[in-house]
């Protein structure tokens, strides 16, 4: 729909409005006479409106072929019984919209063959579209084609093939309306005339359409089903109405061409299969206890399921070619689960029912049809589809913003990144990190002063800087494509498997290795022992992951980083809390410390309850966080060359990420205890500031953060790969924030342990063991 407003802004302001006025207004009056006629009030003046506007539209007809179908198609204009049948008057509200499609479809192909591509453009802007039509190819063909009349022809044939699918898929719409409409009980017989005739006209495209688009329609069946339909309805007897509809939407469904070839059946099969899986994920987001929480998602889950049952629609021909039996037998419990799963969603129903209609429907798709979402293998035509999906989602948000509809434009933009970085992106990353977090970059900020598609559709950008970043990232997806034709040496998966070992572990390693170095002696047996617990647990976790990964965590995959972001606020504010920690043991136990040697009263050390929670907390969710991405990322590389040459890269990696927490370890050891703790404050403090960024990073990847670039600055991406630094206000505002609330901490508690020491100092002055250190007793008071 946005490439056809694009185009008609092409037309000439008079010749658009002079055609499209006359449309609007037939079709206006032909919606006047229908609501009339269903009513039985349709009068003369009804009548006489109607040939006028009739008259007005005609005038604007150059098409020879366009009206010859039009005077055969409205010769019934030219009675003026008032008293006609209600089937023929509602016939006209009926059939009369359907034969102004094809009339509009016959003007746009004969204007392209006399090269009138402005003509073309602006007839096309008139035909109805389906629901989630993409319009985009049709349009960049005719502007794209000018005076280039070699490729006419090819055109033309585009043009056609689009107008008959846009037409199909709104004839299985209208079929569907229909049957809805019964099943609420507010059909009339006038209604039920009007909309059969108008879907048997629809499925009727003219000859010069079909030889356009080089295909023959089978032919349709006598008129003799729609009689009977016809028969049920005016006798009110619509329980005989929907029992002989399904057999006659299969019929007239049996007669609409298919133009899907057994590759595109294929990959619509695949989008079918992602759609369902996505509706209940969308709809849990957006539903809670019958209300919606979050519209977008709610919406889009109502979107997927629609979206969904038209692909059925769509798959039905071809499918009932392939195999009949198959087709027969799963084809009305798939649409009986897809419209249940509907009327559960419309109803805002709890989301574990929608969760368990959609795990049927996806039984039913996969066992019934053999349906899948995956791609298996690496071959050149699997990643050049991905790719397509890839750059079809981009364009159609580019097509969004250009015309100010800036939610589908992200949600879209959105959608291509998922895509892409479930898909290339972590298979680019091995062969060339340099070129995918490039590529990353460009649906994000971008770089310097090339910024990226997220954060120009965050400012409300169009124009010529909108369009150049979708082509950067149009371009980075082709070089990644092409990337991804090399296949990987066992040397390279190695490699790049202790490469994410190393980046994923060292973070949680140093971390535990810190604190661990920091837990010395016997009072703090039972910490560490609860700290390596948590530690061990998270590694079995992370193992249970990693087995899983090649069956349960497909459903876990789907959340993709907005999990990986809710895991990482966790890692944030358990790190925040070990900062606390730190600051207390350098201030505030060593002061107690000091003061219980003088005392000679010295004792265990007690950990309250909260602290080792927070310990074994940190050490859990540090290693999980990391070792959860982990597994997601190596997904690819065990596809491409198997388990064997990923485990060694795991064993290698778990070597060189071990004998640096030991180094660590040891180091830590041998520092005394206040030098220890600065050193461990140091190294979380660090990692704190690097698990915020990397946070806010996530956080804008999955759009709950806007993004605002600085293009004169200019950050390394190795930076961001391994730092989580990045050029944009909320990338390097946040960490320093944090950065700043670990200052204010420090200066809070060391200002609380002075005050403490002075009062204990005060207090020790009075004791025995004070008079036994003169030292001590030589300081002059701490007022």
């Amino acid at each position: 729909m946005a490439a056809a407003i694009a185009t008609t802004l092409l037309v000439p302001g008079q010749a658009r409005g002079e055609i499209a006025g006359s449309v609007a207004a037939l079709e206006a009056q032909l919606e006047e006479v229908l609501l009339d006629s269903l009513g039985d009030r349709a009068d003369a003046e009804d009548w006489e409106a109607l040939r006028k506007a009739n008259a007005g539209f005609v005038s604007t007809l150059t098409s020879h072929a366009a009206q010859e179908y039009w005077q055969r198609a409205s010769e019934t204009l030219s009675t003026n019984d008032n008293n006609t049948p209600i089937g023929f008057r509602s016939g006209v509200g009926g059939g009369l919209p359907a034969a102004l499609q094809h009339t509009i479809a016959l003007e746009m192909l004969d204007s392209l063959r006399v090269g009138d591509v402005t003509a073309a453009q602006q007839w096309r802007a008139l035909i109805a579209l389906p629901k989630h039509a993409s319009s985009v190819e049709g349009a960049l063909a005719l502007q794209r084609l000018g005076a280039n009349h070699a490729q006419q022809e090819a055109v033309l044939r585009l043009l056609a093939r689009e107008y008959i699918t846009w037409q199909s898929t709104r004839v299985r719409e209208k079929l569907d309306g229909l049957k809805r409409v019964v099943q609420a009980g507010l059909a009339n017989p006038a209604l039920a005339d009007a909309r059969m005739t108008e879907i048997d006209l629809l499925a009727r495209f003219p000859r010069e359409i079909q030889a356009a688009a080089g295909i023959e329609q089978p032919p349709l069946r006598s008129s003799q089903p729609i009689s009977e339909l016809t028969r049920a309805a005016r006798a009110g007897d619509w329980a005989a109405f929907l029992e002989r509809f399904a057999r006659f939407r299969q019929d007239w469904e049996a007669t609409l061409p298919s133009l899907l070839t057994p590759a595109e059946v294929e990959r619509q099969g695949r989008l079918l299969v992602k759609l369902v899986r996505l509706v209940p994920k969308e709809y849990h987001n957006g539903v809670r206890d019958g209300q919606i929480v979050v519209p977008l998602e709610y919406r889009e889950a109502k979107n997927f399921i629609v979206q969904a049952q038209q692909l059925v629609s769509e798959l039905s021909g071809a499918w009932r070619q392939m195999n009949a039996p198959a087709f027969e037998k799963n084809a009305p419990p798939l649409m009986a689960k897809l419209e249940e799963t509907e009327r559960l969603i419309v109803a805002k129903a709890d989301p574990a029912e929608v969760e368990t209609r959609n795990r049927q429907t996806e039984e039913i798709l996969t066992s019934g049809f053999g349906l899948t979402a995956q791609r298996l293998g690496t071959d050149k035509a699997a990643m050049n589809e991905i790719a397509l999906e890839v750059r079809t989602a981009l364009k159609n948000s580019l097509a969004a913003a250009q015309a100010g509809r800036w939610n589908e434009a992200e949600s879209q933009r959105l959608e291509a990144y998922t895509t892409f970085d479930t898909e290339l992106e972590k298979r680019v990353l091995p062969r060339d990190p340099e070129l995918g977090l490039r590529a990353e970059r460009s649906f994000l900020d971008g770089e310097e002063d090339l910024p990226g598609i997220k954060a120009l559709l965050d400012q409300r950008k169009r124009g010529p800087s909108l369009e150049a970043a979708f082509t950067r990232t149009l371009q980075a997806v082709d070089d990644c494509a092409a990337l991804l034709k090399v296949n990987l040496s066992p040397a390279t998966v190695v490699y790049t498997v202790l490469t994410i070992s190393a980046r994923e572990g060292l973070e949680a390693v140093v971390v535990l290795a810190a604190l661990l170095a920091g837990m010395r002696g016997v009072e703090n047996r039972t910490t560490r022992k609860r700290v390596v617990t948590g530690a061990w647990l998270a590694l079995g976790a992370t193992a249970l992951t990693f087995w899983l990964s090649r069956t349960l965590i497909q459903s876990l995959s789907r959340f993709g980083e907005k999990l990986e972001s809710i895991v990482s606020v966790l890692a944030v504010v358990v790190l925040l809390m070990v900062t606390n920690w730190v600051f207390h043991k350098v201030y505030w136990v060593g002061w107690n410390a000091k003061l219980r040697k003088l005392s000679k009263t010295a004792g265990p050390s007690e950990e309250s309850g909260l602290e080792w929670l927070s310990l074994v907390t940190v050490g859990f969710l540090t290693i999980y966080r990391e070792g959860f991405e982990t597994t997601l990322f190596l997904q690819s590389l065990i596809l491409e060359a198997g388990m064997k040459w990923v485990l060694v890269g795991i064993a290698l990696g778990a070597v060189m990420v071990g004998t640096t927490g030991l180094i660590i370890f040891v180091i830590g050891a041998r520092l005394p205890y206040r030098k220890l703790l600065v050193f461990t404050g140091v190294l979380v403090v660090s990692i704190l500031v690097t698990f915020l960024g990397s946070t806010v990073r996530l956080f804008q990847t999955v759009g709950w953060l806007p993004i605002h670039p600085l293009p004169a600055l200019h950050v390394p991406t190795w930076m961001g790969f391994w730092l989580g630094i990045y050029p944009s206000v909320e990338g390097l505002a946040i960490p320093l924030l944090g950065f700043a609330y670990v200052g204010g901490a420090w200066l809070l508690v060391k200002w609380q342990a002075l005050r403490r020491g002075a009062h204990a100092m005060r207090e020790a002055r009075e004791t025995e063991s004070f008079a036994a250190h003169p030292a001590l007793a030589k300081r002059p008071p701490v007022s």
